[in-house]
């Protein structure tokens, strides 16, 4: 039996609620930038900050809680970099939009469970929230390493260790080819016999989603099996959200993969109405700064669903090499 979906659309009629994102003539953004292994992150934290500046945003936490504060909305309650841009948007009636915005940065990983707290607490808090990073095979955002691994010899000593997919994959291809096992059929043969040995570091993971919609890729199986043996791992399902339309964009790999969990395990988070944007296919952390930018460049010019998947879709060209191609973006608006 085929596991349930939602793929969103490419051509989404309709337009995001912006007389309600607009009300008392402010909107509130959050964009998070999550954890890459190989340090592509870094350079998007630069990126952003600079192009929010560029924008017209100010950097100050003071007259971002400040304009907050009168409006009635929640204050932030985590850490995060607060910016303020007045009059950057227009309502229906032509009056200015502020936008206060809030900026998380995975940075070194080391903080990762700290920017998944802060990340939950803006995800209900703020009217709009922008993720970039990896969608870790379809589970969810991430802010920190997913795992350290160490290949053992029979005596119980460390041969070798690593804490990326592609590194253990290779190793294990190699491995796996001198006994006549696939790369799979090696990790599961190591780890039962506890040659090969996973440490989890899941503080920085929000799981929404754990069906292993990509059973051809190795670095799926180590994904889902790490976090659905994990107790502590933090779920999507768990949160609480108050009734309260929202916009979500998830903009990593694929990251329609999380449309049904959201739809279907949070019905909570759906009452008030919420939108949707994911990918349906590979992207690229180079092209994730004019990702999370576009998205606030959609917003304050009021893009319909259309011309925002449009928008997102030109900042992220296919180069074909991964065989998918078309489109990068779809839109799953809600309905209440």
């Amino acid at each position: 039996m085929p596991l349930p979906r939602l793929n969103g659309t490419l051509t989404p009629s309709g337009s995001p609620r912006y007389e309600q994102l607009f009300a008392d003539q402010l909107v509130t953004i959050m964009l998070a930038v999550g954890f890459d292994e190989y340090g592509a992150n870094r350079s998007v934290d630069a990126e952003v900050e600079a192009g929010l500046l560029g924008r017209g945003f100010v950097a100050d936490r003071s007259a971002a809680l400040d304009r907050l504060s009168a409006a009635g909305r929640p204050l932030p309650q985590r850490a995060g970099d607060h910016f303020i841009g007045r009059g950057l948007a227009k309502d229906g009636q032509g009056r200015p939009v502020d936008v206060v915005l809030t900026l998380l940065r995975a940075g070194d990983g080391s903080g990762g469970g700290d920017v998944a707290s802060a990340y939950l607490e803006g995800l209900g808090r703020c009217d709009i929230a922008g993720y970039g990073g990896h969608g870790r095979y379809g589970t969810g955002p991430d802010f920190d390493y997913n795992f350290t691994a160490d290949l053992l010899d029979a005596s119980g000593q460390v041969v070798s260790s690593y804490s990326e997919y592609r590194d253990l994959e290779e190793a294990l291809t190699i491995s796996g080819k001198t006994h006549g096992r696939s790369v799979l059929g090696e990790y599961r043969h190591l780890t039962a016999r506890r040659l090969l040995v996973i440490r989890r570091v899941n503080s920085g993971n929000l799981v929404i989603n754990l069906r292993n919609y990509h059973a051809s890729e190795f670095g799926a199986y180590l994904m889902v099996d790490q976090l659905k043996t994990d107790a502590n791992v933090r779920r999507m399902s768990k949160q609480r959200f108050d009734r309260k339309y929202r916009m979500w964009m998830f903009n990593g790999c694929r990251t329609n993969d999380y449309f049904y969990n959201l739809r279907k395990l949070n019905p909570q988070a759906n009452l008030g109405g919420l939108d949707l944007i994911g990918t349906r296919r590979v992207i690229y952390w180079s092209a994730i700064p004019d990702s999370l930018l576009g998205l606030v460049d959609g917003v304050v010019a009021r893009d319909n669903f259309k011309q925002l998947i449009d928008r997102l879709a030109a900042v992220n060209p296919s180069d074909g090499s991964d065989g998918e191609t078309g489109p990068s973006h779809v839109a799953e608006p809600g309905h209440t």
